[in-house]
């Protein structure tokens, strides 16, 4: 562990404060696979409609049968909610009437449990790809958010011969190239700068 913490601290904050002084650090985290047909469809959480609209997009147009989604994972209001019997909308249920009325059936829309972490989420897509035998996922998440988590997901997959085709969803309109200038967009950019050297270094997942 001290060996660990001392690799980590020298790599760290180089590392970081050339990531800040980069100005193309926001488009590096920004990667994609080239589309092809796949079994299904799997949304990261993470927002509200943004990264769902892709999927109904790629599901209209051909290229998978199913979509999975994520519950988003609940506050202290909800187990409340549900601790006094209160029956409540869940921003699930929410995100899927909106894919319906966009075009996809409801019976084609599968709802997986919430995760913590980007790690969990890639134990779900393994879990579909050994269990279902899915031989090619399309994996829609937020555009900063692509190149970890098609690190996480293929590194959980190996082994398996399961193909992961990662794509950023076209309505997060951030401003990646600037990505400085707008306060979301610049502590999402740092956010997943650091979380990307954790993950490197093996302190973080």
């Amino acid at each position: 562990m001290k060996r660990v913490l001392a690799r980590s601290a020298a790599l760290l904050a180089p590392l970081l404060l050339a990531a800040i002084a980069t100005p193309r650090l926001g488009a590096w985290l920004v990667v994609e696979d080239p589309l092809d047909r796949a079994d299904a469809i799997v949304v990261l959480s993470g927002t509200m409609y943004e990264r769902q609209l892709e999927a109904a997009d790629l599901y209209r147009a051909g290229y998978a049968p199913r979509i999975y989604v994520l519950r988003e994972i609940q506050d202290w209001g909800e187990v409340e909610l549900q601790q006094r019997g209160v029956r409540y909308t869940r921003i699930v249920d929410v995100q899927i009437d909106a894919l319906v009325k966009v075009g996809v059936p409801r019976e084609v829309i599968t709802v997986l449990d919430s995760a913590d972490s980007t790690a969990e989420e890639a134990g779900y897509v393994y879990d579909l790809v050994t269990k279902l035998k899915l031989s090619r996922l399309i994996v829609v998440t937020s555009k900063q958010h692509t190149r970890r988590a098609r690190m996480a997901i293929n590194r959980r997959l190996q082994g398996t011969g399961a193909t992961v085709i990662v794509r950023a969803t076209r309505y997060d309109r951030s401003d990646v190239d600037r990505w400085w200038r707008n306060r979301s967009t610049l502590r999402f950019t740092l956010f997943e700068t650091q979380r990307l050297i954790a993950y490197w270094i093996g302190i973080a997942d």
